[in-house]
């Protein structure tokens, strides 16, 4: 019996030895455990974006009165959350890349020209501030509205500094007319940098240059255009010229120019009925800067001079959506939608 009791005690303190070796042996594990969480959250910090260095899109931009605006580079440290975009175009491409977070848009009470297809989610709301409109903003709503980040192109260039003030995360997403398309594509490329959208925007970049292919096809067929801009009974002209408000339809989608000495201007210039039936274009594509009925506007257009130009007699007067075409350009999905209006009418 007393065997039994040694033999009982001694196995006892062999299993008591062998715990405590159990619990030193794994001492280690936890030690390692620890460190491969550090090594991931290393891993994760050094993949992150953030934080980012962002440029506008144009270094500089003289406004209309001559003033000379220089745009600085940004630090982000996160990616935003709170957004504004005083750009409709940009408000569009950032709602096709499937971008959240706007608190604050151009809505002009209500007046405000705001893409069809983004009224109704961009409405002002608890969560949605109507900032005033694209050239006269209401700085308390934008204050108030507390944005991360805001977007903006040439119409709020001359409030930079003001904006600045809100916060220093102003950038200008604005650009010539130079290479267009690639611009469009550019101010894609940049929101889907900021948040991390890189294969929608490859999507969305080759949809819209399938149109742009489409439609240099369809203009190729054709021998002139000529673009004008319909504003309250009178016409402006556009030609191809390097400060021309729509040179991209010349120079990007490939139509090619009835006439190459209207004064260059963003705006156009005086362009009579007259002046367009000088030029007879094959093709007339009129853009309604009054964002009004097409029907509303046929009456003024098509009046006896214009019904004498070859664009009349062969049914190639084109009417373009003076909100695509005039407030929301640069847009990725407004960018299709206008390229779409060409195709659907030049059958």
């Amino acid at each position: 019996m007393k065997n039994w009791k040694f033999l009982t005690a001694a196995s006892a303190l062999v299993l008591m030895l062998a715990a405590c070796g159990s619990e030193e042996a794994e001492t280690p594990k936890t030690d390692d455990t620890n460190q491969a969480t550090e090594t991931e959250k290393e891993e994760v910090a050094e993949e992150s974006a953030f934080p980012m260095t962002v440029s506008s899109l144009s270094a500089n931009r003289e406004t209309e009165e001559g003033a000379s605006i220089t745009f600085e580079d940004i630090t982000l440290e996160e990616e935003p959350e709170r957004i504004i975009s005083l750009d409709y175009g940009f408000l569009d491409t950032l709602d096709a890349l499937g971008v959240e977070g706007i608190v604050g848009v151009a809505a002009g009470g209500g007046k405000g020209n705001i893409p069809a297809h983004l009224k109704e989610k961009y409405a002002p709301s608890d969560e949605i501030a109507d900032v005033g409109t694209l050239k006269d903003i209401n700085f308390e709503a934008v204050a108030a509205a507390n944005p991360d980040i805001i977007f903006i192109s040439g119409r709020q260039a001359p409030f930079y500094e003001e904006l600045k003030e809100i916060t220093p995360n102003v950038v200008f997403i604005g650009s010539d007319n130079s290479n267009y398309i690639d611009a469009v594509y550019e101010t894609v490329d940049l929101a889907a940098e900021i948040f991390d959208k890189a294969d929608k925007a490859e999507e969305l970049k080759a949809g819209l240059q399938e149109k742009v292919d489409a439609v240099k096809e369809k203009a190729a067929g054709y021998e002139n255009a000529l673009v004008a801009m319909y504003n309250d009974k009178k016409v402006s002209g556009f030609d191809n010229g390097e400060d021309s408000r729509f040179a991209y339809v010349y120079n990007d989608f490939g139509f090619v120019p009835a006439t190459t000495d209207i004064k260059a201007s963003s705006h156009g210039s005086d362009f009579s009925y007259e002046s367009i039936l000088a030029v007879d274009p094959e093709v007339l594509l009129i853009v309604d800067r009054t964002v009004s009925d097409v029907e509303t506007i046929k009456a003024d257009i098509e009046n006896d001079i214009i019904k004498q130009t070859r664009a009349y007699k062969e049914g190639k007067i084109v009417y373009l959506d003076g909100t695509n075409w005039y407030f929301s350009s640069n847009g990725i999905t407004t960018e299709a939608d206008k390229l779409q209006e060409i195709l659907d009418e030049l059958k």
